[in-house]
């Protein structure tokens, strides 16, 4: 028999000398402040036990974040608001949601994400109307070009110097360094596909 824990996703804010912390070692941030906060964690099976916790989407080095899931299964209710208090300057909690089994996991329902770009000096203005915008990834077997025009889903100019930037779950530095040199990104929210909308990812497990 399959065993149900209490599921959460909690929304967290991530910014200052935080943004400069690696997916794995914020992983390690969480974990050692579930342990502290002495939270009813649900451990995985098997010789090597591990907390039963998965992020929405890895947040590149250097963005800003207000939008930031985690999935959190417990072995029973617990306010996970108190890590809070655990946590290092520049991390946050926003918010926490009860989730159903029937919602799936949070990674695989990012379908967007909104982020808005600071800039200073001069920018591309034109390239939404490119056909093609190519960039160079990294990939398994090395170094390849890539058209990631698909993955730009709208740009809107803001005169005061900044752009709101709606892409796929693309790396937004690539789009981002097609529009200008200098620049600064935060991500505002990540977006789930519900009856054809895209929304704010919490609303799904509403």
């Amino acid at each position: 028999m399959n065993r149900v824990y209490e599921r959460r996703w909690l929304k967290f804010a991530k910014g200052g000398r935080m943004k400069y912390i690696g997916h794995l070692d914020l992983l390690k941030i969480f974990q050692s402040a579930i342990r502290r906060a002495k939270l009813p964690i649900a451990y995985s099976m098997g010789f090597n036990p591990h907390q039963r916790l998965s992020f929405a989407l890895p947040l590149p080095l250097g963005v800003d974040s207000v939008c930031e899931y985690i999935e959190i299964l417990l072995d029973e209710p617990a306010d996970l608001s108190v890590l809070d208090e655990q946590f290092p300057e520049g991390l946050r909690v926003l918010s926490v949601y009860e989730v159903s089994e029937k919602v799936q996991k949070p990674a695989a329902a990012v379908a967007a994400v909104d982020y808005r770009l600071t800039f200073k000096g001069a920018f591309d203005e034109t390239l939404m109307d490119s056909k093609e915008i190519l960039v160079i990834k990294k990939s398994k077997s090395g170094l390849k070009e890539v058209d990631i025009r698909p993955d730009i889903l709208s740009l809107e100019y803001d005169p005061v110097g900044a752009v709101n930037m709606r892409l796929s779950t693309l790396n937004p530095h690539l789009a981002a360094q097609k529009l200008t040199d200098s620049y600064e990104l935060v991500r505002l929210e990540l977006l789930a596909n519900k009856n054809g909308d895209l929304v704010p990812l919490h609303k799904i497990a509403l």
